[in-house]
């Protein structure tokens, strides 16, 4: 009888965490649709929803095992938020055959100007990783101009740079007929375009940063505490979905149709993301594989570097690049105008 009582009592334990669980997978859904500045001290919670959902997974299957009723709940959790569960992982049965010019998408870090990474060849393999993929297009954020020299094969450019050496660049094969900037209020963040000619087309080709967490994953214990995450997703997540307001605004009145190479410093699970996929469509959606990881962290995918184009551009056979050329994978898709 003792046993039995003490099994019990571990089983009501467990079930407490599953619809804890629960609670937080509703929430993170719930964020996904809305927003609110009373929600952005919670809305970092979006970034665990993987975990949530499996864990989710995890109790369905031990109360199935059990022949325990309780699984009815992580049952119904599984049906409601199946929408947002299928974002996790893409599996996409398109074939990878290249079609169309290509477009690369690359969070440089400065080129490793300070060295984070420690590699004395990494400049040099990077100028050979371009040389070898050879996109039509290329958007660099975190571009530093001691290293424009690595893509003297593109004749046409659009180089803005927010400090003295250090911003943002598009480099194209094909000819820019006109370039802008888009500035963030209270940020050192910003967006770029280019206008550019392919035959008796033009497209518009935007490259944007939003508004980064500043903060190191790998850092001390005091760095990465959880309520000084709390505290910066929250005023970070306030400027980005003011950020993406502003590019949303200024694509709405684009007259051409365009790709939007984007560092989003948020996950797909995200409202900004939500607000951007409603106007576009996510390239690695349609052509995509896997977690699609793009932030080199060893713990979780983060998904956090996109391609987005008009739904009048088609595209196909997206591509993330291992090569450990920054903290970020470089991504590439193929595009038919």
């Amino acid at each position: 009888m003792k046993k039995l009582n003490i099994r019990n009592f571990y089983k009501q334990i467990l079930f407490a965490i599953n619809v804890l669980n629960s609670i937080l997978i509703a929430v993170c859904c719930s964020l996904y649709f809305i927003y609110s500045p009373s929600f952005s001290s919670i809305s970092f919670l979006t970034l665990l929803f993987p975990v949530f959902y499996v864990f989710n997974l995890c109790f369905f299957i031990y109360w199935i095992l059990k022949l325990d009723l309780r699984f009815i709940l992580s049952l119904l959790i599984i049906i409601i938020f199946l929408y947002n569960s299928l974002s996790i992982y893409n599996i996409n049965n398109q074939s990878s055959v290249e079609n169309g010019l290509n477009i690369m998408s690359f969070n440089a870090r400065l080129f490793n100007r300070y060295n984070w990474i420690k590699n004395e060849s990494l400049i040099t393999e990077t100028e050979d990783f371009f040389k070898r993929e050879s996109p039509e297009f290329i958007a660099i954020q975190e571009f530093h101009k001691d290293y424009e020299y690595i893509f003297k094969d593109y004749n046409y450019s659009h180089i803005f740079l927010s400090g003295n050496s250090y911003g943002k660049s598009i480099f194209s094969k094909n000819k820019i007929i006109k370039k802008g900037v888009i500035a963030f209020d209270n940020s050192s963040s910003n967006a770029i375009y280019a206008d550019i000619v392919i035959k008796s087309d033009t497209i518009r080709v935007y490259n944007a940063h939003f508004e980064s967490f500043k903060f190191d994953l790998y850092g001390s214990k005091e760095e990465i505490s959880i309520l000084k995450m709390i505290n910066k997703y929250k005023s970070t997540y306030k400027l980005q979905k003011e950020q993406s307001d502003v590019l949303i605004n200024h694509i709405n009145n684009c007259p051409f149709s365009i790709v939007l190479a984007v560092d989003m410093n948020n996950t797909q699970h995200s409202f900004v993301y939500r607000r951007l996929k409603e106007k576009l469509d996510d390239s690695f959606v349609i052509s995509g594989k896997g977690f699609g990881s793009t932030y080199r962290f060893n713990f979780l995918p983060f998904r956090i570097d996109y391609i987005f184009a008009s739904p009048s551009i088609s595209t196909n056979n997206f591509k993330i690049y291992k090569q450990k050329l920054s903290d970020h994978n470089p991504i590439s898709v193929y595009l038919n105008i």
